[in-house]
């Protein structure tokens, strides 16, 4: 995941946030430090 969903840009910068760091959430993602966007890790997910 190097670059935003919204606006292309780098993410590089953003904050990251684990799966279980934002009470439920099922994936990690990146908020982007241009556009604010949340970027999903799909890789982040349990693969139970």
């Amino acid at each position: 995941m190097d670059e935003c969903i919204n606006c292309q840009q780098d993410l590089s910068g953003g904050v990251y946030t684990a799966p279980w760091e934002d009470g439920d959430n099922e994936y990690g993602y990146v908020i982007c430090p241009h556009c604010g966007a949340k970027n999903i890790d799909w890789a982040s997910g349990d693969d139970d």
